[in-house]
């Protein structure tokens, strides 16, 4: 774990607490229906379930970066609350917000890519994804979700492989690295019946 994630980590948990223990979580608060978000937008049950947990850490946040715009491990967790509760593109502007302050954070990167492709934008997802590997090119994150966009959204099986062999090649003990395995065995597979 980098030096970045870990100061923004332990950033995050201390303001976390602060809000636990202001009392940020109250199971009373109802939240107001969210528009959009396509086919990937949580369930209504879904959201229900996470609201209680999210909409006063959200808002704890927000009030954090109303004092202070600037607060790096605020701008991350809010974006991070935002991701978890499928609001992908409110995530987005977080996420941008905080490359804006520290512009080469792999880890913000890659989870922006998976906002855009929840919102199928594939080009915008490959594109930051791809530019989390220039700063981080053993980002496992990275790696698994650009080879999962290149075989199941883009249908091109040669990158999907070959981005999954590099995942398998920094991390031959990932803990998805079995069915990592297989699939590109499959994929191999399908392709050399596709050329017969």
């Amino acid at each position: 774990m980098s030096a970045e994630r870990q100061s923004v980590l332990r950033q995050g948990a201390l303001l976390l607490l602060a809000v636990l223990f202001l009392g940020g979580c109250r199971s009373g608060d109802q939240a107001a229906p969210e528009g959009g978000g396509g086919a990937n937008a949580p369930t209504a049950q879904a959201e229900q379930q996470l609201a209680p947990n999210y909409r006063g850490i959200i808002e704890e946040y927000r009030l954090v970066l109303a004092k202070d715009p600037h607060n790096l491990a605020a701008i991350i967790g809010l974006g991070n609350a935002l991701y978890e509760t499928g609001r992908w593109r409110e995530a987005i502007l977080a996420y941008e917000q905080a490359l804006r302050i520290s512009p080469h954070s792999a880890e913000v990167l890659t989870d922006m890519g998976v906002c855009y492709r929840n919102l199928g934008m594939y080009h915008e997802a490959i594109r930051s994804f791809e530019k989390a590997l220039m700063f981080e090119p053993a980002n496992q994150d990275a790696l698994l979700h650009l080879g999962a966009i290149y075989i199941y959204d883009k249908k091109d099986r040669a990158k999907a492989i070959g981005i999954w062999e590099r995942l398998l090649h920094v991390a031959p003990k990932h803990p998805r690295a079995d069915e990592i395995r297989d699939a590109v065995e499959r994929l191999r597979d399908e392709g050399r019946q596709g050329a017969s």
